[in-house]
């Protein structure tokens, strides 16, 4: 957990009478991993990788616990003040266990004539999946977990010529929940897939030494959320 949990800290919200406090006694999240992947070499220079790895998390860290209400009286821990409001903190709470695909490519293709042996191409894709209680009473499962994206995939190709180089990273991110509402799942809030194209160029002056410029989200792709 964050060492600002060690800090006797308190946030006050008067229009949902709540108050949140930093929990000193967190535990932190511990994970049991399990990774393989098989790659494969080729010539001139390129690989083609797949890997999968689970991971089951325990002392899941969950935010928003509440614990209780301040009691009234002068002695109530609060010098008497925040009467009947309920006390919020964090918790280790829960668990969660995510599985995953990761698939990838990279290759320079220098077997071509003249400037194009510049050329290369590299591209990943990332399937994951999740399920568990996650903090809460019932299980949950990958569409079910706030801010957990389930597919992304990015495409980076490339163009080299001496001390130039200019490539063009192109990002995909798949839908996804961004808030869950466990009274009323007609307020999920979600967010649509999102493409993104990030051109670059660089100029190495010397080896310890070089210039680069790079736009980010050149066709101004925005992020749409619905309910």
């Amino acid at each position: 957990p964050a060492l600002t949990n060690l800090l006797p800290n308190e946030t006050v919200n008067e229009t949902q009478q709540t108050l949140t406090t930093n929990n000193p006694s967190l535990l932190p999240q511990m994970s049991t991993n399990w990774d393989a992947s098989l790659d494969y070499y080729f010539e001139p220079v390129g690989s083609v990788s797949v890997s999968w790895f689970r991971k089951r998390i325990r002392d899941y860290i969950v935010t928003g616990t509440n614990v209780g209400t301040v009691p009234s009286g002068n002695n109530n821990g609060f010098n008497g003040e925040y009467a009947g409001f309920t006390i919020l903190t964090s918790a280790n709470a829960g668990t969660a266990t995510v599985n995953g695909w990761e698939f990838a490519y990279q290759q320079q293709f220098t077997f071509l004539p003249g400037f194009l042996k510049g050329l290369g191409a590299s591209a990943n894709y990332t399937l994951i999946s999740t399920h568990g209680d996650f903090g809460g009473t019932v299980q949950r499962s990958t569409n079910e977990v706030a801010g957990f994206i389930p597919r992304t995939a990015n495409l980076v190709p490339s163009w080299r010529l001496g001390a130039f180089i200019c490539r063009v990273r192109v990002s995909y991110t798949s839908g996804y929940l961004d808030t869950y509402n466990a009274t009323n799942p007609a307020l999920n809030i979600y967010s649509r897939r999102r493409v993104l194209v990030s051109p670059s160029l660089a100029y190495e002056l010397r080896p310890s030494l070089g210039l680069s410029l790079e736009v980010s989200n050149l066709t101004h792709e925005f992020q749409e959320r619905y309910q």
